[in-house]
């Protein structure tokens, strides 16, 4: 006995399959672009909060455990994260631009990395200092559902 359906079941299937992988990919795209507009924010809000001088601002971008690792590898964290950016504004001028080169999203993570170019003006001689180089931003996924460095790398 032969069972013609069979073939036009195993059709169906096939197109379900294909339908929900697609909506599968189609949601992991969606939370990589979120992910992506996530970093965006919190990079934009850094570069602003940096040139404008918003030392609390800047700080809630960190997480409680941050890490900023200065390009000549001294690491620095806690409060000592506060002492350096209060040196930091008073003795400089930032205008800070990133260009990230890469984002890795692995569930709460996401692992950024890029160049930046960086006018310092000193403020104590008006003297300009172009400085160029890369970067490791490490966020994490806040309890509370923020994105936050808790790491950030200058090379």
């Amino acid at each position: 006995m032969s069972f013609p359906e069979r073939p036009r079941m195993k059709h169906t299937l096939g197109m379900i399959f294909s339908l929900i992988l697609a909506g599968l990919l189609s949601q992991a795209t969606a939370a990589h672009e979120s992910v992506a507009d996530a970093a965006d924010s919190i990079d934009a809000r850094f570069v602003l909060d940096l040139h404008d001088k918003k030392i609390d601002d800047v700080l809630t971008l960190y997480a409680k455990d941050a890490v900023f690792v200065q390009p000549d590898g001294t690491e620095v964290s806690g409060p000592g994260l506060r002492a350096l950016y209060e040196s930091t504004f008073k003795s400089l001028d930032s205008d800070l631009h990133l260009k990230r080169t890469g984002l890795k999203h692995d569930l709460n993570t996401v692992i950024e990395d890029g160049t930046y170019t960086e006018a310092l003006g000193a403020k104590d001689t008006g003297k300009v200092e172009n400085v160029t180089g890369t970067y490791r931003f490490t966020l994490h996924l806040d309890a509370d559902g923020h994105w936050r460095y808790s790491r950030m790398e200058w090379h």
